[in-house]
């Protein structure tokens, strides 16, 4: 089984140095917007609230891939 997901961020904004992403999670038969947290490390605020719905082996990918492509975006800002 492959899971194909495409993340977008909608929106960022920056309150005391924290980054809230707001990112809308795109798959085959699955369309989500997740808030995410990065304060030097990625934290999905309201976990089980975002994903109640979700199977935990399908929250487990989605929280994988949205922390790796959190950590692509602050990687290129940086770089920048």
């Amino acid at each position: 089984m492959r899971i194909q997901l495409d993340f977008k961020v909608l929106n960022v904004i920056v309150e005391n140095g924290i980054k809230s992403y707001i990112v809308q999670c795109l798959g085959e038969n699955f369309r989500r917007v997740i808030k995410a947290q990065y304060d030097g490390s990625v934290y999905i605020p309201d976990y089980h609230q975002q994903f109640w719905d979700i199977p935990s082996l399908n929250r487990t990918f989605i929280d994988i891939e949205l922390a790796n492509f959190t950590m692509k975006i602050e990687k290129r800002e940086k770089i920048q």
